[in-house]
């Protein structure tokens, strides 16, 4: 039986493998248990049995086909969407995949955000991820990544994104536990970062580590608004008003260990 510190580690483990793409998950777990491997066991048996790219409960009950593009991340490198160049990956989840790009027009680095192949035909994902850009794009926050334009091509809608370099939370907690001022640090800026999400009406739903990111200077940097929910008082365009279709109201969505206490009740 795991005692409750090596759940600790466990559960650390797997959710910083599932934020790195399928091919690379192998090598992340052979560095990181370093010769443990009971542990490398135990965080391998949760991989398998969670869903492809994803947590099982980070989406809608909806059947995604077996093999996706976040096993191929060359897709899109080289591609140019508006004034975007894609250049390398970063990485993916079930909500969406990430590649570095370059603004050609204003000479700085980005991140580009893009549904997965299989689910870009899908009206209610695409949706979904448009409102991310609605709602993003109310946010002005130093402890919240900024969104900077919503592009779309034929095949391709992307959020533009600002870069956040370093490491995220769930990295570095599977390198060992905080010491305290750190934590404290980190989660004062990031309980910043969801009050002013909250002070507009919106709620994240999937505040995870692997969410947060961690910069050189220390600031922290909340991601991935994907799940985030609008309530009622906050003023949307009839275009990107939740409904039903979009949110599936009633159906779990997020992180269980994370899932926000508005989402529990």
């Amino acid at each position: 039986m795991l005692t409750p510190e090596r759940w600790v580690q466990v559960e650390r483990l797997f959710h910083a493998a599932l934020e790195r793409p399928v091919l690379e998950r192998a090598a992340f777990l052979d560095d990181s248990c370093a010769g443990d491997v009971s542990l490398r066991d135990e965080v391998q048996s949760l991989l398998d049995e969670s869903s492809p790219g994803d947590d099982f409960l980070e989406g809608p009950p909806v059947a995604i086909p077996a093999t996706t593009d976040i096993d191929q991340p060359q897709r899109l490198i080289g591609r140019r969407l508006s004034a975007y160049e894609l250049h390398s990956w970063i990485g993916a989840g079930g909500m969406g995949e990430v590649y570095r790009a370059r603004d050609v027009k204003l000479g700085r680095d980005v991140a580009i955000k893009v549904l997965p192949e299989q689910l870009s035909t899908d009206p209610e994902r695409v949706a979904r991820f448009k409102r991310e850009a609605t709602i993003l794009a109310t946010l002005n926050h130093p402890n919240i990544a900024a969104i900077y334009a919503l592009e779309e091509s034929d095949d391709v809608v992307g959020l533009v994104l600002e870069l956040v370099e370093g490491p995220t939370l769930a990295d570095r907690l599977s390198t060992g536990s905080l010491p305290v001022n750190e934590a404290l640090t980190m989660a004062r800026q990031a309980a910043e970062a969801i009050e002013a999400a909250h002070a507009k009406g919106i709620i994240h739903r999937d505040l995870k580590p692997a969410n947060i990111k961690l910069t050189a200077h220390g600031t922290v940097k909340v991601l991935d608004f994907g799940l985030a929910k609008a309530v009622d008082h906050v003023e949307v365009s009839v275009t990107t008003r939740p409904t039903i279709d979009v949110t599936r109201e009633g159906t779990i969505l997020g992180t269980a260990a994370y899932m926000s206490p508005e989402q529990a009740r």
